[in-house]
């Protein structure tokens, strides 16, 4: 009676083992795995400080754009890794571009100070 209960024991664990394992595998084999890689950041005056709403984003390379929010934050989320320009235009500043470098799962943070035309 007790090797069967050791014996159930021991399948009952092997089973779980299995299980468990069992979790971390991806549903379809073959699909890649999902990067959580995102560029985001905050665009700000140079001269007083303050966000800047409405600020164009755009991401050449993924041929995308997004707009600053009320807190002059931005951003790109799900982005395949590799070499992009980031163009930021908004009516009365300097246009600024950055050239990034984005890696698997990373969280880029690009925050920029424009500067104002009539500054020069």
């Amino acid at each position: 009676m007790k090797a069967l209960l050791i014996i159930l024991s021991l399948v009952a664990s092997v089973s779980m083992t299995t299980l468990a394992g069992s979790n971390n595998k991806t549903e379809n084999p073959g699909e890649p795995v999902a990067v959580n890689t995102c560029i985001s950041g905050t665009i700000i005056d140079e001269e007083t400080g303050e966000a800047l709403t409405g600020v164009e984003v755009k991401l050449d390379g993924a041929e995308t754009k997004t707009y600053t929010d009320f807190d002059g934050k931005f951003i790109f989320d799900k982005v395949k890794p590799g070499d992009y320009s980031v163009q930021v235009n908004y009516i009365s500043y300097q246009p600024v571009v950055r050239n990034i470098r984005v890696q698997t799962n990373e969280m880029h943070a690009l925050n920029l100070e424009l500067e104002n035309v009539d500054s020069e």
